[in-house]
């Protein structure tokens, strides 16, 4: 990851930087991975041990929260496009914009229920060893998710900047899949 920002949000198919047709940059307190698992157990009959079974289902959630800014505080970037007063930095070539509260808002409200929202977390480029040589795992990895609750909060005496929490479902770690 080139970015003191770990939290990616963006849409497109293929997991890539590139091809994204949305691409934010998160400011993020905290993360959490939930991975929910439903084995089935039959009750015990006539004295006889029940009977477990596990077919591999698999429920996964990500939730994220952290702070957002009221307004674009980039008064240098006078685009006349969306991204008015937003700042940006490059990540693999690519612009992604840090975005302001009602712009974040707005963009999740009308997010295309057909569009693959993904969610990198930290360093992507290796998420688990390969096996061979001596790259090691950076830790990080991409995420299918869809958008399942967002809420925005104001603090007393923060009123400059929002409080977020968001919560997706997601399908495995892109690489994750057993």
């Amino acid at each position: 990851m080139d970015s003191a920002l770990a939290v990616l949000l963006r849409a497109g198919n293929d997991g890539s930087h590139a091809n994204a047709t949305m691409r934010l940059a998160l400011k993020v307190d905290q993360l959490s991975i939930q991975m929910g698992r439903s084995p089935i157990i039959t009750p015990r009959i006539g004295g006889k041990d029940p009977i477990m079974f596990d077919l591999l289902q698999t429920r996964n959630a990500i939730t994220i929260s952290g702070i957002i800014d009221n307004i674009g505080t980039n008064t240098s970037n006078t685009t006349t496009n969306e991204f008015f007063n937003m700042d940006s930095l490059s990540i693999s070539s690519q612009t992604y914009y840090i975005p302001y509260k009602n712009y974040l808002e707005k963009k999740l409200i009308s997010i295309n229920i057909k569009a693959n929202l993904q969610l990198e977390i930290g360093d992507a480029t290796t998420p688990d060893y390969a096996g061979s040589g001596t790259t090691a795992s950076t830790g990080g990895g991409i995420y299918f998710v869809r958008l399942q609750q967002c809420q925005f909060s104001v603090s007393p005496s923060r009123e400059d900047r929002w409080n977020y929490s968001m919560s997706f479902v997601s399908k495995l770690r892109v690489g994750a899949e057993a």
